[in-house]
C-alpha cells in the first residue's frame, strides 16, 4: 500500500513538473556561428556576423523595415526633414530604456552618434561625412544638422552606425564593454564563452510588444566545419544553420523542403586587386587579362550549386545603380591570354607569381582552386594562402597602407545601409573603411561627392549608373557572384522574415517559438 502511494504522489509530482515547464517554457533559439565575432562594439562591427549580434542588441533612432528595407521609427516615435534638406529633427518615445535600467534621453543618442564619428576604433567614420553637429535641445528632441545634402542620411541612421550606447559604460577607460556590452535592443548580452558560444536574452523592457511565445534566449554555438554544423542541426541539436556544405545544396532542398529557405541579398562576392601593388596598378591589361580568364559562370553554377547569380558589375540588384543590360565580364581564355601579352606577359613570361588571399571557408577554398587552374590556364602561377578568419580579416584590412600583401585577395561585401554610396564609397572611395585594395581615383571620387549630394532621385540614379560603368571600364574588381542566402531552420519557428542585407538582418524578436 505505501508503495502504491509513493507512485502515486511521484506521478502527481511528475505531472506538476510538466505543467509548470508549459506555462513556462525556456524558448531558446539554438543558432550556429561559422567564425568568432570580431566585435560587439557597433562603431567598430564591421562582418556580417559580429552584426548578427549588434542588430539583436542595439537600436537607434530608426531601423530597416525587415523585407523592403524601408526605414520606420525605432526609439524615435517620428522625425521631420527641413525643406533644403539639412536639418533631421527626431522626437524619442516614451519609456525607451537600456539594459542596466537606464532612461534613455537625446543626450545619450547625441553622445552615441558623436561617438561614431570620433572614436579612434570607429569604421563608421565615412557614414557620417555629411554630418556637421548633433544637438539635444531637450531631453526627448534630437537635431542632427548636415554640411550638405545627403539622401542617403535617414539609411544610415538605421544602420549599426545609428546605434544608441550608455555614455557611463561606454566612456569607461577598462573597455568593459568589450566583453559586456550594453545596448538598448530586443535582446540583451547574458553570457559568452570565448571560441565557444554567446548567449543573448530578451530584453523584457523594450518597447517593441513581443510576439506570443516569443524566442526567450538566442543561444550561438561556435562551429567552423559547415559539415559538422549541417550533422548538429539534423540531429536535433540546432534550430537554426546556413552555409550549406559543398555539394549538398539540391539534396537538402530535396529532403526538407519545408526546412530550406533561399532568398537573394544586397551582398557580393568578387575577387579584389591590390592597386597598391607594382604589378596591379596602372596595369589596365593585366587586371583585365585576369578578369576574363576567371570562369564566373562555372563557380556560380557547379561549386556554388546555382545558390548566388552571377554579377555583371559591383552594384546588386534592386538597389539605386544597378544596370540590369550590363553583361558579366566573358570567360574567354583566347582573349585573357592575347591581354596578357599586350600586358607585356606573353604566355605568363616574365610575370612574377601572384598570390591570392581568402578565409578558409569550405567552399571558398575550392573557389580559390577553380581560380589558380583558370589562370594557369593562360600562363599565370598563382599562390593561394588560405587564412582562418580573424587573420584573413586582419591581412585584407583597409587600414594596410600597402594594401594586402598579395596581389589579389577574396572580398565579401553586404551593404550597411542599402544605398550604392556605401557600396562603392567604402569599397572604391578614399577612406572606404572597406577599400581593402586602396583603390585611388580622384575622378571616382569627384563623381561620388557629386551623386551623394543630388536631390533629384532620376539624376542620381543615372550618376550612380555612371559610377558602375566607371569601375568596370577600370577593371577595378573581378565580379563574381551576388550572394545568395540558404538556410535551414526548424520547423516551430514562425513568423520567420528575411532581409536583402542578409543573416544579420533577420528579426528574430518578432517571431514565435513553440516547441
Amino acid at each position: 500500500m505505501a508503495l502504491r502511494r509513493t507512485a502515486v504522489i511521484l506521478v502527481m509530482a511528475l505531472m506538476a513538473a510538466s505543467c509548470a515547464r508549459q506555462e513556462t517554457p525556456e524558448q531558446v533559439l539554438r543558432y550556429r556561428m561559422k567564425e568568432m565575432y570580431r566585435s560587439l562594439d557597433p562603431v567598430v562591427a564591421g562582418d556580417d556576423n559580429s552584426l548578427v549580434y549588434v542588430y539583436l542588441m542595439f537600436d537607434g533612432l530608426v531601423e530597416f523595415v525587415p523585407d523592403t528595407l524601408a526605414v520606420r521609427p525605432a526609439l524615435a516615435e517620428s522625425w521631420s526633414i527641413s525643406p533644403d534638406g539639412l536639418v533631421y529633427t527626431f522626437k524619442l518615445r516614451e519609456g525607451i530604456r537600456f539594459h542596466n535600467g537606464r532612461g534613455i534621453t537625446a543626450d545619450d543618442v547625441a553622445w552615441s552618434i558623436n561617438r561614431a564619428v570620433s572614436h579612434p576604433t570607429s569604421q563608421k567614420k565615412s557614414f557620417f561625412s555629411a554630418l556637421a553637429g548633433v544637438t539635444a535641445p531637450d531631453a526627448k528632441t534630437v537635431v542632427l544638422t548636415l554640411s550638405h545634402r545627403y539622401e542617403a542620411f535617414l539609411a544610415v541612421l538605421a544602420s549599426e552606425a545609428g546605434s544608441a550606447v550608455p555614455k557611463e559604460v561606454y566612456s569607461l577607460p577598462d573597455e568593459k564593454y568589450l566583453s559586456h556590452p550594453v545596448g538598448s535592443g530586443p535582446f540583451m548580452f547574458e553570457s559568452s564563452d570565448t571560441g565557444i558560444s554567446i548567449t543573448l536574452a530578451r530584453f523584457t523592457g523594450h518597447w517593441k510588444v513581443p510576439p506570443v511565445n516569443p524566442i526567450q534566449k538566442f543561444k550561438v554555438s561556435l562551429i567552423e566545419s559547415s559539415t559538422t554544423a549541417l550533422q548538429e542541426y539534423l540531429t536535433g541539436n540546432l534550430d537554426f544553420t546556413q552555409e550549406i556544405p559543398p555539394g549538398q545544396r539540391r539534396n537538402l532542398m530535396k529532403e526538407h523542403p519545408g526546412e530550406f529557405h533561399h532568398w537573394t541579398t544586397q551582398q557580393i562576392f568578387y575577387v579584389g586587386f591590390n592597386h597598391a601593388s607594382g604589378l596591379i596598378k596602372g596595369n589596365l591589361l593585366l587586371r583585365r587579362a585576369i578578369t576574363h580568364a576567371i570562369d564566373h559562370d562555372f563557380i556560380v553554377r557547379v561549386l556554388q550549386e546555382e545558390k548566388d547569380q552571377v554579377a555583371t558589375g559591383l552594384i546588386p540588384p534592386g538597389m539605386l545603380g544597378y544596370l540590369p543590360d550590363q553583361q558579366a565580364p566573358v570567360h574567354d581564355p583566347n582573349l585573357a591570354a592575347a591581354l596578357l601579352a599586350q600586358a607585356g606577359y606573353p604566355e605568363g613570361r616574365g610575370l612574377p607569381e601572384l598570390t591570392y588571399i581568402s578565409n578558409s571557408t569550405e567552399g571558398f577554398v575550392l573557389i580559390a582552386e577553380r581560380i589558380r587552374a583558370d589562370l594557369a590556364a593562360i600562363g599565370i602561377t598563382l599562390k593561394i594562402k588560405m587564412l582562418d578568419f580573424p587573420t584573413y580579416i586582419d591581412a585584407t584590412s583597409a587600414a594596410r597602407e600597402s594594401g594586402p600583401d598579395a596581389e589579389l585577395y577574396k572580398q565579401s561585401f553586404f551593404c550597411d545601409y542599402p544605398d550604392p554610396d556605401n557600396f562603392i564609397t567604402e569599397q572604391f572611395g578614399r577612406g572606404g573603411y572597406a577599400n581593402s585594395g586602396r583603390y585611388d581615383s580622384p575622378e571616382l571620387d569627384r563623381l561620388l561627392d557629386e551623386a551623394r549630394r543630388e536631390p533629384d532621385h532620376p539624376r542620381r540614379k543615372e550618376m550612380y549608373e555612371s559610377l558602375e560603368r566607371f569601375l568596370m571600364a577600370d577593371a577595378a574588381l573581378v565580379p563574381l557572384y551576388w550572394y545568395g542566402k540558404d538556410i535551414l531552420l526548424k520547423p516551430g519557428i514562425e513568423g520567420f522574415k528575411t532581409s536583402p542585407l542578409g543573416t544579420f538582418g533577420i528579426p528574430w524578436e518578432e517571431m514565435s517559438l513553440k516547441r
